[in-house]
């Protein structure tokens, strides 16, 4: 409840500036409430409410833009967890430039507050989520950070939490050398508690082939130079006319190797959105045989009165068949 008062008070606060100081502000956000049923189970722990809440409001100038942001999820009617923040960006070449100091092609945004982002830029698209919470990323979060780009072709960015004397920080760079090719690397100084390094690449294959459907591949190489271990994660993807294709592969620390596969197809029958798709995944390529799975999934869409009603289906191979209602609001 505390937290709920401080942040609505807050934005009470931040309307209110807003009034005398004539700056707009920009409120956007979403909502959805959903349900995963498992027909056929009798247990109440088998049916799990699902909700999730997403505000921001934003009072931006020509030299900085303020934010604060709310992230909450909902489970069996309790928070099981929720995120707060409050941060500004700063336009310092904006700023220098109304002093007269032109920075020319240089950008430099600072950012203070919490919420800045504490990891290192990567491309990689991680279809099947292998690297998901592995990235290279500080463990600290009272950090503040800076982006310097050079127009297209290079954006810099490092975060540091000044707080801690170790002073850990994140940085990292991409680069787009060519139209179609971007890479970028990262670096760590309290990634598990020791240093890490990454160097990811993107290919969009159809740009470079000229071809006439999306085909796109990405990679990264992720060392963990404390525990002188390595993960390699790569995948490629494309999409023809709703039809989709995804490989993903993954080499983790200790050498296992994985691969997950998917085909789905996305139509539009009048007003609603339809698609289905097949995924077969195994977590260890050396037993495929016996340790692979299959699923199947299904999804119809239906957007009314700025609402969105949907209603998906999942059945895993030899396992459950889970249904999930839901409905959400974007705003």
């Amino acid at each position: 409840m505390k937290k709920k008062f401080v942040l609505t008070l807050a934005l009470v606060l931040m309307v209110a500036a807003t009034l005398v100081a004539a700056t707009p502000l920009e409120v956007s956000g979403s909502f959805k409430a959903g349900y995963k049923y498992t027909p056929g189970d009798t247990n109440d722990a088998d049916v799990d409410n699902d909700f999730k809440a997403t505000i921001n409001a934003a009072v931006a100038s020509d030299f900085w833009k303020v934010t604060i942001a709310n992230d909450a999820e909902m489970f069996f009617g309790e928070k099981d967890g929720s995120y707060y923040s409050m941060k500004a960006d700063l336009y310092l070449t904006k700023a220098l430039a109304e002093q007269g100091m032109d920075m020319g092609d240089l950008d430099i945004t600072l950012h203070v507050g919490k919420g800045v982002s504490k990891g290192a830029p990567s491309v990689l698209a991680d279809k099947n989520d292998y690297r998901d919470g592995l990235g290279i990323e500080m463990a600290s979060a009272g950090n503040m950070a800076v982006t310097v780009k050079y127009t297209d072709l290079v954006t810099v960015f490092a975060s540091v939490d000044p707080t801690v004397k170790t002073l850990p920080m994140a940085a990292g760079a991409t680069f787009l050398p060519v139209d179609g090719v971007e890479a970028a690397l990262g670096f760590s100084n309290d990634f598990n508690g020791g240093n890490g390094f990454a160097v990811s690449a993107k290919a969009d294959v159809a740009k470079l082939a000229g071809l006439d459907f999306a085909l796109c591949a990405t990679a990264e190489l992720l060392m963990d130079l404390g525990a002188e271990t390595n993960m390699l994660t790569a995948d490629v993807a494309g999409d023809y006319e709703g039809i989709g294709l995804w490989v993903a592969f993954q080499n983790d620390a200790a050498s296992v190797n994985k691969l997950a596969a998917k085909a789905s197809y996305a139509t539009k029958v009048e007003d609603i959105d339809l698609s289905a798709g097949i995924k077969i995944s195994s977590a260890d390529l050396a037993d495929f045989a016996d340790n692979y799975a299959v699923v199947v999934d299904a999804a119809a869409k239906y957007a009314l009165g700025g609402a969105t009603y949907a209603l998906a289906a999942e059945y895993t191979l030899n396992g459950d068949f889970i249904l999930k209602p839901s409905v959400s609001i974007a705003f």
